[in-house]
């Protein structure tokens, strides 16, 4: 008996010694288990943390490009120029070209090589390209700063910029220069965010770190630059003087053109091969020879002397700039009798949308073109001489008076599909004057000053009572500078967030 209770105590202490084994391993896997849960979990906040910082991070760097996009947009007609102090700075003084000299340095074969500058990264910018570096206000490449779009986040924007001339595509040439035809730039944007900032004025502080780079490349609003210096679909003049000096070879070497009218009854529309029903277009607009004292002549004739002058405009004293009946081309006397030369070109086959033929966008889409502006006023009484560049005039009323508009370095695309856009004044305008009737079908183009547009008026819109007098001169070397005027687009594919250069700023 003893020895069975002796045997039994023995079990029952080595039953016990093992639940205390096995709850001291139980206890140790647990505790295993909450470190390494406690560690999983302080890892993964550090993942998420640091995911936030990216993600605030990359959105102050796309900040800074939209920024700078919108920047682009409001200032075309600077972005394209390198004229010195011919712009407006808003306080009452003036600004370069922002291709003016000294604010854009090479990127030579040496920077190209050197992953910390904007020249080079993984993916380096052209030899003979230009990064933004202005040095006559003391700018570099550091000092670009943009808010940024969160708390204790901050953004940096730099730029490359390659003028591109199609004769030769693959390189960038000298940036010296006032924008001709066939030339074209391409701007690419290097956008740099920062986030979790302790000082958002010193990016050594910052946690988080992000770039993008997008290039963007300048298109052209108008489909060409106008060849011809008065176009219109309806009369002109109904009546008051005019007078129209030709592009000396609008019709060929030596055939000057001074007027494209329309006489077209009906338009055949062909559309895939197939003959639709034929289209009417606007009045039948012979009637520009109908009434008024007009006339055509040469430039040599018109400035009195054989070269345009330097600065465009007429530099002889007032009312010498003209032409009697013996200098004219064509001409007609007391608004009875008519002498049509060959300059004036009356067309059966003029186009019904002629918005399309030189915009190359069909007018009832012309929203396409209005958000290509850098400006879109509700009339013109803000325009004077500073104005120039891409403007766009919607409304009731555009009053054109007493101003000078444009400059030939700086010329004016003024569309103005106002419901009444007027000459009430002296006006001097550098550039391209369209009157547009997209906007409200009963637009029209009158007046009673005295205006002298250097350059082209097209008029796509009806024609009131133009009691007053307006030269229209052709100037080729306007029109070129006007039409090469455009927007930025993104370039398709071209977007990044790699290879960028490691700036220290």
């Amino acid at each position: 008996m003893q020895r069975l209770e002796k045997l039994i105590n023995q079990r029952s202490r080595q039953t016990g010694g093992m639940t205390v084994f096995t709850a001291i391993l139980v206890l140790i896997v647990l505790t295993l288990m909450i470190f390494y849960a406690a560690r999983v979990g302080l890892f993964e906040q550090r993942i998420s943390a640091n995911e936030v910082r990216q993600k605030v991070a990359f959105h102050a760097a796309e900040a800074a490009i939209d920024q700078g996009i919108e920047y682009l947009t409001a200032n075309q007609d600077l972005l394209i120029s390198s004229a010195a102090a011919a712009f407006p700075d808003g306080q009452g003084g003036t600004r370069d070209g922002w291709v003016a000299a000294n604010k854009w340095s090479e990127c030579t074969a040496g920077l190209v090589d050197d992953l910390d500058h904007p020249c080079g990264g993984g993916s380096p910018m052209p030899v003979g390209s230009f990064f933004y570096n202005d040095a006559t206000t003391g700018f570099d490449i550091g000092d670009v700063i943009v808010p940024g779009t969160a708390p204790d986040s901050t953004a940096r924007l730099t730029a490359n910029i390659c003028k591109v001339d199609l004769d030769d595509p693959d390189t960038c040439v000298d940036l010296g220069f006032d924008t001709g035809r066939g030339t074209y730039l391409i701007l690419t944007l290097l956008g740099y965010g920062f986030s979790d900032c302790t000082d958002t004025t010193d990016v050594s502080t910052c946690q988080g770190r992000a770039t993008v780079a997008k290039p963007l490349g300048k298109f052209q609003i108008l489909g060409g630059t106008p060849t011809v210096p008065l176009v219109t679909k309806s009369v002109f003049p109904p009546n008051g003087t005019a007078l129209v000096v030709p592009n000396p070879n609008g019709g060929g070497v030596g055939v000057p053109i001074s007027a494209w009218v329309n006489n077209n009854n009906g338009y055949e529309d062909y559309q895939d091969g197939t003959l639709t029903t034929p289209l009417t277009c606007d009045q039948d607009a012979d009637a520009i020879l109908s009434s008024g004292t007009w006339n055509t002549c040469e430039m040599q004739e018109w400035y009195g002397r054989e070269a345009v002058p330097a600065g465009t405009a007429c530099d002889q004293p007032p009312g010498q700039c003209s032409c009697t009946n013996e200098e004219s081309i064509s001409y007609k006397i007391d608004g009875q009798t008519t002498i049509l030369g060959i300059d004036i070109v009356i067309d059966p086959a003029f186009p019904c949308d002629l918005f399309h033929t030189f915009f190359k966008v069909a007018d009832t889409e012309y929203t396409t073109v209005k958000s290509s502006f850098s400006q879109v006023l509700d009339d013109c009484s803000t325009l004077d001489a500073t104005s120039s560049g891409l403007i766009w005039i919607s409304g009731d009323t555009c009053n054109l008076n007493n101003a000078t508009l444009g400059s030939p370095a700086n010329p004016i695309v003024i569309v103005s599909a106002a419901t009444s856009t007027r000459i009430t004044g002296t006006v001097t305008i550098f550039g391209l004057v369209y009157i547009f009737d997209g906007e409200d079908a009963a637009a029209e183009f009158s007046g009673a000053g005295t205006g002298e547009i250097y350059g082209a008026l097209i008029v796509d819109a009806a024609m009131d009572q133009f009691t007053g007098t307006v030269n229209v001169v052709y100037a080729r070397d306007v029109l070129i500078k006007a039409a090469d005027q455009g927007g930025y687009g993104v370039m398709s594919g071209g977007w990044r967030d790699f290879g960028l250069p490691e700036l220290t700023w």
